[in-house]
């Protein structure tokens, strides 16, 4: 998907002409995971480069309810409200597959002279990369996305105080993979992967999920920033496209009774003695170790595993993201980890050196893919460096067994706490941006319990519903 035939002001020009654009649609993401961007005309795009185009810092200082986070603060941020950047990466640009004209580029938030942002998601996940890459290390990352097709429009659902909810079905039966359901939504996914497809966004498989109404998109393996970059504009697609065929797609993951949707991240080890752009070597899997796990793939996932607790508050980031959280809802409960094992948070798969792999399972549909590569990481690089070791796989479900102390957070408070407490894991997240997290998770529970009323605690909220049926 990038986009190299760009090269420096002549190069973009000469791109620009050859593709007759007059408007650039800009985007970042915001630490929620919505997407936040301008349209620009050509002239105004050109004229901000090599800097950024202006913000109002509440861009990155604002809940999904739109107000301002004013009873905290992160350094970036002065006195006053004050302005930021969007910078833009270049070779991120691709045509729209619609509209005549148009380009769209992602980028990140940066001050006004240019100095990078620590809290910007995307700033973050390419500083961690580059600690991966200075370790001759790397990671092919895929995602899976999970979401919900309803009959209705966004207007007439939102009208109805989000009552009106009729799935695109066939039958009010929770089943999987089932064709007869898939086929009502094929005009729909019809229209995204050609879009996609237009836009040089590449996809692997789409099929029926549990849910009711539930979809379930793969994309390929790419780099970790490149992954989530694709994520952002593979969302803003299928909204853009329910949105014009009179429908509702939501990536809010509990929406009604049953199944709710997650996005599992999939992602291998890669490691080189040289040039890291010459040979990428797997480095997971030893037919000779414990699992099949070389020793590194030992630390890295012993790592993962150790910090499992506290990567919740980032994996699950909204109020309706534990409502998830239920036994044989197909979310992992406990701390775990287990070889091709599905009910554990972290699923290890070694089919082949080429083909292993590490599939985290807590994830929900509503979370900043950016924020949650930067977590998985940065609890690797915990792991390597502190030589974690990995403990026995589960063995057994994970699923209808008492409480024990491997129960993983189930509530915004809880998971606070648990990420507040994880020194480690902060510190290589960075202090200062993992504070500012857990300030807006505070600062998300109170509203909640401010603003919100429940009579059925079966349903979602319409605080719920306001903030993420739709903007995630």
């Amino acid at each position: 998907m990038l986009n190299r035939s760009i090269n420096g002001a002549e190069g973009l020009k000469a791109w620009l002409d050859h593709h007759s654009v007059s408007r650039i649609r800009t985007m970042a993401t915001d630490i929620h995971g919505q997407p936040i961007g301008k349209y620009l005309h050509r002239e105004k795009f050109e004229s901000a480069l090599p800097k950024a185009h202006a913000f109002s810092d509440l861009a990155l200082g604002a809940d999904l309810g739109g107000t301002p986070h004013l009873t905290f603060w992160h350094p970036f941020r002065t006195s006053m409200l004050g302005d930021i950047a969007l910078k833009p990466d270049l070779s991120t640009l691709t045509l729209d597959a619609h509209q005549q004209g148009l380009a769209h580029v992602i980028g990140q938030f940066v001050q006004m002279d240019g100095e990078p942002i620590s809290l910007c998601p995307r700033t973050q996940l390419i500083q961690l990369c580059n600690q991966l890459n200075a370790r001759n290390l790397d990671l092919l990352t895929s995602m899976e996305l999970e979401f919900f097709l309803f009959e209705k429009s966004y207007d007439s659902i939102r009208a109805s105080d989000y009552a009106d909810l009729m799935p695109r079905t066939l039958t009010s039966l929770q089943s999987i993979y089932t064709l007869r359901d898939a086929h009502r939504a094929t005009p729909f996914m019809n229209a995204v992967t050609q879009t996609l497809e237009s836009m040089n966004i590449a996809w692997e498989a789409w099929s029926d999920e549990n849910g009711t109404g539930q979809i379930e998109l793969n994309l390929p393996p790419a780099p970790p920033v490149q992954t989530a970059d694709t994520v952002m504009r593979v969302k803003q697609v299928i909204f853009e496209t329910a949105a014009g065929q009179g429908l509702a797609a939501s990536f809010m993951p509990q929406i009604k009774a049953g199944h709710a949707s997650g996005m599992h991240i999939h992602h291998s080890l890669l490691g080189s003695s040289g040039d890291r752009e010459a040979s990428m070597t797997p480095l997971l899997m030893d037919s000779n170790q414990r699992y099949q796990l070389s020793r590194l793939a030992n630390h890295w996932i012993g790592g993962l595993f150790q910090h499992l607790p506290a990567s919740v508050s980032m994996l699950c980031p909204s109020i309706n993201s534990y409502r998830r959280l239920r036994d044989f809802s197909a979310a992992p409960l406990r701390q775990s980890w287990g070889i091709d094992h599905k009910s554990a948070a972290l699923r290890v798969l070694t089919p082949s050196p080429g083909a292993a792999r590490i599939e985290h399972r807590l994830g929900s549909s509503d979370l900043n893919p950016y924020l949650a590569l930067s977590l998985i990481i940065a609890s690797g690089l915990s792991g390597l460096d502190a030589n974690t070791e990995l403990p026995p796989p589960m063995s057994s479900t994970g699923w209808g067994s008492e409480p024990s102390a491997t129960d993983l957070p189930n509530d915004m408070v809880v998971a606070a706490e648990r990420l507040s407490n994880d020194a480690r894991l902060r510190h290589y997240l960075g202090d200062e941006e993992v504070t500012y997290w857990l300030k807006s998770r505070r600062h998300e529970w109170l509203s909640y319990q401010e603003q919100s009323s429940n009579d059925d605690p079966s349903r979602p909220t319409l605080w719920e519903f306001e903030r993420g049926f739709a903007k995630l």
